[in-house]
């Protein structure tokens, strides 16, 4: 960086941080003005906060004859490391750039990440770590969690943040460190956008929108390579902020919820035709059901079934080599159709009547046994249906030739 880049820098930071604005939004100012993002976050924000609290000098004092936790062996940091909190891991990150190295090289592994978003609260959760951050007044605070080496005692403790900036604010700021990280893997990642909560306590949806803006502009910068993901948002664009910017071929299960008439534009994406699996709360009257017949496995929690949806799963059956299984629910109406003698049809029997005449349109399906016969292989699709309380539900799956107790089978799925 030359002197004139590092003098504007520093001018920027200055006249940020003399209107408090939170390090995050300054950070990325900053690197919208330069025209990249190759600016060092974490020199960024150990300078910024400098210029906050009215240290305009550009570089600390430091004795070259005092002793500091850097200069301890790297086996020794190792060590400290390996007994630090997810939350002291990230403090200590902005110690020097040398102690950051150390704990960036630090092998990090979690099974699972979860991450919330409410009106007052946002957190992560790893399972041995967790950090709630809580916002008032402008002003963040948050509290750790730890597990005991039991397994199962909770340990709790409260740090004050003098950052003045929204809570979720800060735990975006986190996450965008702990996805940076090469060497911290995470298996699967679970997003809640006020999941369960009541409708007089939802984010205000200027809130919403910003932080979704922020999570976009965040994974723009650190695109993620997870192997499950599941959203859970009453807002639909939020899938379309995040799914894009996972790397594609990376992702093999995707779990949806309230993503309504956004799936049109799911199914366009390259992360989606890469997927393994997926789960779908509901499937809008309009769309084909054809999108999901690339996957290996899918469910749908809600879908209606149509004549012209029966047709299409029929006749998608074959088409790819990799479909494997599917299981699609439908709410039961208390609507009650009669046949021609006047007689009441039960929803269910309807199904079966609808699934016997359509299916049995293909000349490989066998209405009596319900199975379809794959040419030139030793397997077949069996089609189960069933009534379960006010629901019913479809099955289909591949099976090999003489398998039994087909419906275990579906259970372990």
């Amino acid at each position: 960086m030359t002197g004139t880049e590092e003098t504007e820098n520093n001018t920027c930071m200055l006249y940020e941080a003399a209107n408090q604005t939170p390090v995050y939004e300054a950070y990325q100012k900053l690197c919208k003005f330069r025209g990249n993002c190759d600016i060092d976050y974490v020199d960024f924000e150990q300078k910024y906060y400098r210029f906050y609290h009215g240290n305009s000098e550009s570089e600390a004092t430091k004795s070259s004859s005092s002793k500091t936790f850097s200069d301890l062996p790297i086996d020794i940091l190792k060590l400290v490391i390996d007994d630090l909190v997810l939350v002291d891991k990230l403090s200590l990150r902005k110690v020097s750039k040398s102690i950051r190295s150390v704990v960036d090289g630090h092998k990090f592994e979690s099974r699972f990440v979860y991450i919330y978003l409410e009106a007052n609260v946002s957190s992560i959760d790893l399972g041995e770590n967790d950090i709630d951050y809580y916002g008032e007044n402008g002003e963040s605070s948050y509290k750790t969690m730890t597990m005991d080496s039991d397994g199962y005692t909770r340990k709790y403790k409260v740090k004050p943040r003098t950052i003045k900036e929204e809570h979720w604010e800060s735990m975006i700021r986190d996450l965008t460190t702990i996805f940076g990280i090469p060497n911290w893997k995470f298996t699967q990642i679970l997003w809640f956008f006020d999941a369960d909560v009541d409708d007089d306590k939802l984010t205000p949806p200027d809130i919403r929108q910003k932080q979704i803006q922020s999570i976009e502009n965040m994974l723009k910068t650190t695109p993620l390579r997870v192997r499950n993901m599941s959203i859970f948002s009453k807002e639909p664009t939020t899938t379309m902020a995040i799914l894009p910017n996972l790397i594609p071929g990376s992702l093999e299960h995707l779990g949806l919820d309230n993503v309504g008439a956004k799936l049109k534009e799911i199914v366009e994406l390259e992360q989606w035709k890469r997927l393994k699996s997926a789960s779908v709360d509901t499937v809008p009257d309009s769309f084909s059901i054809e999108h999901f017949f690339h996957l290996e496995s899918f469910t749908i929690y809600q879908i209606r079934f149509s004549e012209d949806r029966l047709v299409k799963m029929r006749d998608n059956l074959f088409k790819s080599s990799k479909f494997s299984r599917c299981t699609l629910t439908f709410k039961i109406e208390d609507q009650v159709n009669v046949d021609g003698n006047g007689e009441g049809i039960s929803t269910h029997r309807e199904l079966i009547n609808a699934v016997n005449r359509i299916m049995g349109e293909h000349p490989e399906y066998n209405a009596d046994t319900r199975c379809y016969s794959i040419p030139d292989s030793d397997e077949h699709f069996f089609v189960c249906s069933s009534e379960r309380h006010d629901s019913l539900e479809l099955k289909i799956k591949r099976v090999k030739n003489g398998q039994e107790d087909i419906e275990n089978s579906f259970e372990e799925y």
